[in-house]
């Protein structure tokens, strides 16, 4: 089967979670938990979120195995007021406790009105809009906001201090589907540079610079601590807004003061802290109502005459909504060096190849 670099391989989505899962069980991930990171990945790809996909299998593979990451999530509550929770991620795949963490905020959202859930000594959740968008489905408003390692510096600066710091928001909808957005508030997010480097692309003007400083368009020069915050100083005030709520509200690392046990540190301490906000909108007006009221403003978002150049006007997470109908009928796009680096893993399984289906 052919593919062109821009299409990749195509895949099913369903084998590539049992696939991606029995690498994740490989290194000693519980069956339940590998499914639950595998289908989050997957969710990315088939929304053509590719940098937080099955891309990112390789990297918690090796962070299992170096120690800095534990196979289980063991999730312990640190304090529990209600309308607020407190838990610790115990250093297991985050997706077990971004999920856990997300559900409890919509369920108490629904009983106070407005919940707020915390995790600290958690690792990397993936997409923030895989979160935010399973409380939109259950007709609650939520947001997400995740710190991390130190990797990059503040704005004017040099010294890493912040993480790339992403949030996300989800909208209820009706007919329409949820808006979601979920960016970094880098430029880019750290893991669409690792992907570049991996296709070999060159990555656009304003990404990031070398280790020295310089702007490059080279993947392979481009600097993780070169990353340029979205906006300047403008991303810099909103990644600073997110180190409060996800590090020291939480009680997580924030900054260069890290939190815990691990003997990682810096930018190999992958522990990251993350807040939850859930808002139950029925609370304000019906449910009902309140979707199609997100309908509306969406058709008017879209019914705005494109300026010129733009073919139409979208609303967040519409492309993204586009491309996840598109894979699921047709299969995710694998490029071909993520194809080989996972069928390497999975070979010391004795998984075999990823299946693909017929021409």
């Amino acid at each position: 089967m052919s593919a062109s670099k821009e299409s990749g391989v195509r895949t099913a989505a369903d084998a590539l979670r049992d696939y991606c899962a029995g690498i994740l069980g490989g290194v000693g991930v519980p069956d339940d938990q590998a499914a639950l990171v595998a289908h989050s990945l997957v969710e990315a790809d088939l929304r053509g979120v590719a940098s937080h996909g099955s891309n990112l299998v390789a990297l918690y593979v090796s962070r299992i195995r170096a120690g800095s990451m534990q196979p289980r999530t063991e999730i312990r509550v640190i304090d529990d007021q209600g309308a607020t929770l407190q838990l610790d991620g115990g250093l297991g795949p985050g997706q077990v406790a971004g999920v856990h963490a997300i559900d409890r905020a919509v369920e108490r959202a629904r009983e106070y009105g407005v919940a707020a859930v915390s995790v600290r000594e958690s690792t990397h959740l993936g997409a923030l809009g895989y979160y935010t968008l399973r409380a939109a489905k259950e007709g609650v408003f939520a947001m997400a906001f995740q710190n991390g390692p130190t990797i990059v510096p503040p704005f004017g600066g040099i010294t890493p201090v912040f993480s790339t710091n992403p949030v996300s928001y989800a909208v209820p909808a009706g007919a329409e589907a949820p808006i979601v957005y979920d960016v970094a508030t880098t430029a880019i997010a750290g893991n669409k540079l690792i992907l570049a480097r991996k296709q070999g692309d060159p990555i656009p003007e304003g990404w990031a610079s070398d280790e020295r400083g310089v702007p490059t368009t080279d993947p392979h020069r481009a600097s993780i601590e070169g990353l340029q915050w979205f906006g300047g100083h403008k991303g810099f005030g909103i990644a600073m807004l997110v180190e409060i709520l996800a590090g020291l509200l939480t009680n997580s690392s924030f900054g260069r003061t890290e939190i815990g046990d691990s003997a990682f540190t810096g930018r190999e301490r992958v522990a990251k802290g993350y807040l939850f906000l859930a808002l139950d909108v029925s609370r304000f007006l019906p449910l009902d109502e309140f979707r199609q009221r997100t309908d509306t403003l969406i058709r008017d978002v879209r019914d705005s005459e494109p300026a010129q150049g733009v073919e139409r006007v979208l609303v967040p997470g519409e492309i993204e909504h586009r491309r996840w109908l598109e894979c699921s009928k047709r299969g995710v796009p694998l490029p071909a060096a993520l194809l080989a680096e996972l069928e390497a893993l999975g070979a010391e399984f004795g998984l075999g190849a990823i299946p693909r289906p017929a021409d």
